[in-house]
């Protein structure tokens, strides 16, 4: 089963497909044993009926069962394996909504995830089946600890489904829910499919390297066209000297989604509260937060304010010595920064004083090459081995992987990846679960397949693929997700792999991010694609120096990203989201809103999932530091504390509370001394 499925409106998009005809069952397996993509746009909506109907039959017979003859085979394992078939006949249509070429498949897939979404909120809120769950669970049975949080975990869902309500106060919770499933879909559809771009002559691209510039398509009248995607935009406000350019281009971006995304955006704020209110919560951040390692607003708005009052005077300090070198370099008074220029001055600054060009720098960090070290380097970290699979794919460009164990060379798993972009496709980088590991029936152990969707600069006919050492860190970064997907031993597949809580789902993917950095892994994967030179070592040394350039300014960002949108989710009326961005942006993060822009109109993560949960980014950084200190004490490249890492975080997925992996691991408290520590501010 493709995670618990209680009101989870996006369900659709990572759950697994069978091809099939008619009614009949299919295997979203091929005869080989792996995944197939090959679906068709008519053939959806039948089989997700039949399927349903099939559903519907296993529920009666989970309801059906006497009070006194329940167990957590015949009630709990009985509904987990009545949601895998359903998920499994209904397949990867989800997820090629996200990635097929296919617009046709794209949008039924679309139109069918809504429906899906209406169909489980009116499952996830059925009384008899509450009732058989609630008959089971009061007879109070002896259980294993992984089965007793299972069964926990699963009686607070049906709370938050809203089966402890009247009956009129659940019809109207169904409600709410079904609006907020149908807003979340449109807002993201509407940032992929929103178009715009600007077209900018030869003198405008004056900073821009010519394997960008030779990238963009042109206008018959030959302007060159900068498109709003990531490979696009940030290269261009980190390096575009024309300022005009830049203010024209980051007003563009800042209006995706359109103002119908403020609509649906403040629409969903008012049905979160009126949800929360009805199950019993003062807001909606309350009703996110009580299942999570933070617990309460409180404790997350205490985290965010001491950590901003430290920020503050960093940034502050830090937008002085800015001040200062853009005057020096432009003769003219600077009186602040606004969303078009910091990202160019603070690059132009880290330039010239430690020398670090992005654009030069990427020469050397070839994608193919630094995926081979990557596998390499956590290859031998947790004892695994990377080949190259000759498995079905979705795209011609997509990669495929087997993942195995070098104690004995069984194939664990499999991971795809889709990194460039194209039309209709996902617009950020993420990790798509595919198929959730989990021990089946029959003994054996079902492998997962996994995904890294991105957007990264792709090959031109003049160079491979070449990456920023940022977005090295971003691959590094999903590629955590992924081991935590493919590494998984959990027995069930609604705890597998990165079914944690959403404030430390990121630890195993912050923490690879630290690999990044070493002077010796920056050396190796480093090849220039011209000379095949690696980067020097006064070059490498100079990144280091750099890493924390700002950091402050970067983090009173996230600051203020993780505030508003805890902001946003404990009012308990109805808000002007532009005017909170507004407010807050100039308040917190010391930059101005541009205007008549609208920002959280492409806030996708508020909206997908992350809604009172952003600030899980820096919560989980902090215990993803503390982690990392203690490869820093027995060694980065240790495969001793690698194989604890593995068995203790990356294997047990969900299998029992958070703060018990982290004790497992560290033996004690998480400490934030490694993470001030790493930024700068100790």
């Amino acid at each position: 089963m493709n995670k618990i499925l209680f009101l989870t409106a996006l369900l659709f998009t990572t759950v697994n497909l069978h091809a099939a005809e008619g009614d009949m069952p299919y295997n979203m397996f091929n005869e080989n044993g792996v995944l197939h993509f090959d679906y068709k746009a008519e053939d959806l909506a039948p089989r997700e009926k039949a399927a349903r109907a099939q559903l519907e039959r296993d529920l009666q017979a989970i309801i059906n069962i006497n009070k006194k003859d329940r167990t957590f085979e015949n009630t709990y394992l009985a509904y987990d394996k009545a949601f895998d078939a359903y998920s499994d006949s209904l397949g990867q249509a989800g997820f090629l909504a996200y990635v097929s070429q296919d617009e046709k498949l794209r949008n039924a897939a679309l139109a069918l995830e809504q429906e899906v979404s209406n169909y489980l909120i009116e499952v996830a809120t059925r009384r008899d089946i509450y009732q058989a769950f609630k008959d089971y669970a009061d007879t109070n049975p002896q259980l294993g600890p992984v089965e007793a949080k299972m069964l926990k975990d699963t009686m607070i869902g049906f709370k938050k489904s809203g089966l402890t309500l009247n009956d009129k106060d659940l019809e109207t919770f169904k409600e709410l829910n079904k609006q907020k499933a149908k807003n979340s879909i449109e807002f993201s559809k509407n940032i992929r499919e929103y178009k715009d771009s600007l077209e900018v002559t030869k003198e405008q691209l004056d900073g821009m390297g010519e394997d960008y510039i030779n990238k963009l398509n042109k206008t018959p009248e030959g302007k060159y066209i900068v498109t709003l995607d990531y490979p696009d935009y940030v290269p261009f406000m980190l390096n575009a000297k024309d300022e005009d350019a830049r203010k024209a281009l980051e007003f563009k971006y800042s209006r995706r989604g359109g103002k119908e995304n403020i609509k649906l955006f403040e629409d969903t704020l008012t049905l979160r509260y009126q949800t929360a209110k009805l199950l019993g919560y003062k807001n909606h951040a309350e009703n996110r937060l009580d299942t999570r390692m933070a617990k309460t607003p409180e404790n997350v708005e205490k985290f965010l304010k001491d950590l901003e009052k430290k920020l503050r005077k960093l940034a502050k300090e830090e937008e002085k010595e800015l001040l200062k070198f853009k005057e020096e370099k432009t003769g003219v008074k600077a009186e602040g920064f606004h969303a078009w220029d910091t990202g160019y001055w603070t690059n132009l600054h880290k330039k010239e004083y430690y020398d670090v060009d992005q654009e030069k720098i990427k020469e050397y960090f070839q994608t193919d090459i630094v995926i081979a070290n990557m596998f390499e380097i956590f290859g031998n970290l947790f004892g695994v081995k990377f080949e190259a699979a000759d498995i079905p794919v979705w795209h011609k460009d997509v990669k495929s992987y087997k993942v195995l164990d070098t104690q004995d060379g069984h194939i664990i798993g499999y991971i795809y990846m889709d990194l460039y972009p194209r039309d209709g496709k996902y617009k950020h980088a993420a990790c798509f679960d595919l198929v959730d590991g989990e021990l089946k029936d029959d003994g054996t152990y079902q492998q997962p397949f996994t995904a890294i969707v991105a957007n990264l600069n792709p090959p031109s006919k003049d160079a491979p693929s070449l990456l920023k050492h940022d977005e090295v860190e971003t691959l590094f970064h999903e590629f955590g997700h992924v081991l935590h997907n493919v590494l998984t031993k959990a027995k069930y597949s609604s705890i597998s792999g990165t079914s944690v809580s959403r404030d430390f789902v990121e630890v195993p993917s912050q923490i690879l991010e630290n690999w990044a950095w070493d002077p010796s892994v920056i050396k190796k994967m480093s090849k220039h694609y011209k000379t095949g030179q690696p980067l020097d070592d006064e070059t490498i040394n100079k990144m280091i120096a750099a890493k924390n350039h700002f950091s402050g300014s970067f983090y009173i960002r996230q600051n203020f990203l993780a505030q508003i949108d805890m902001m946003y989710h404990t009012a308990t009326k109805p808000v002007d989201s532009t005017k909170m961005w507004e407010k807050y942006s100039k308040k917190i993060r010391m930059i101005p809103m541009t205007k008549d822009t609208y920002p959280q109109a492409s806030f996708d993560h508020l909206m997908g999932g992350y809604d009172a949960g952003y600030y899980g980014y820096l919560w989980a950084e902090v215990i993803a530091l503390d982690f990392f200190s203690e490869f820093q004490k027995y060694g980065l490249f240790n495969p001793e504390i690698g194989k604890k890492f593995r068995k203790e975080i990356l294997e047990p997925g969900g299998s029992y509370e958070e703060e018990t992996l982290v004790k497992n691991f560290l033996g004690r408290e998480v400490s934030n001394e490694p993470f001030l520590k790493n930024i700068g501010l100790k």
